[in-house]
């Protein structure tokens, strides 16, 4: 394995499981057994190393998630395939909530590069929701905001307790924003 992929595998995991403000970079090191120069060398700086990861992790999803509906025919079957896609997500065990949204809370008016790339993968969710709904992005935008609502919604639940015997009962209610 690529050092630098080592080191991002590490960095997420940790970012993933205590948040980005504390994980420091001598934890990455540690875990990861290489040096601090290595790190640095390769990322910059700490900063550096979480825009790395996010956009690896971006680049994850956006590749699951358009794979998960491109086979798909009708709008009502694409939204649901996104829906299913994110309860599988919620049933990993590695699952932690969503490292995008942590990155907007602890990064937001400090690093721009690090709220441009949180925000830009929320964006593209928003498209790929209008897309499937069958709306273009530069058409109308409440039913896809209200689904990406529900879906932000079910993340921060997921995170904090355990919603999946209840996956037909949202089903059923994204249903009903899509009329």
């Amino acid at each position: 394995m690529k050092v630098e992929q080592h080191i991002l595998d590490v960095a997420e995991d940790l970012f993933n499981r205590n948040g980005y403000t504390s994980v420091g970079v001598d934890l990455i090191r540690d875990e990861a057994k290489v040096s601090k120069t290595t790190i640095y060398r390769h990322f910059g700086d700490k900063n550096g190393l979480v825009e790395a990861v996010l956009n690896r992790r971006h680049l994850r999803f956006q590749e699951s998630l358009e794979q998960a509906i491109s086979k798909i025919e009708t709008h009502q079957e694409k939204l649901i395939s996104i829906i299913d896609w994110h309860f599988e997500w919620f049933s990993t065990p590695h699952f932690e909530g969503c490292m995008f949204m942590n990155a907007l809370a602890e990064f937001k008016n400090r690093d721009e590069n690090i709220s441009r790339i949180a925000l830009d993968h929320k964006c593209w969710l928003l498209n790929l929701v209008s897309r499937a709904i069958g709306k273009e992005p530069d058409q109308t935008q409440h039913k896809p905001e209200m689904i990406m609502t529900f879906i932000e919604g079910l993340i921060i639940r997921a995170k904090f307790e355990n919603i999946l015997d209840n996956k037909a009962l949202y089903k059923s209610a994204l249903l009903k924003l899509l009329q």
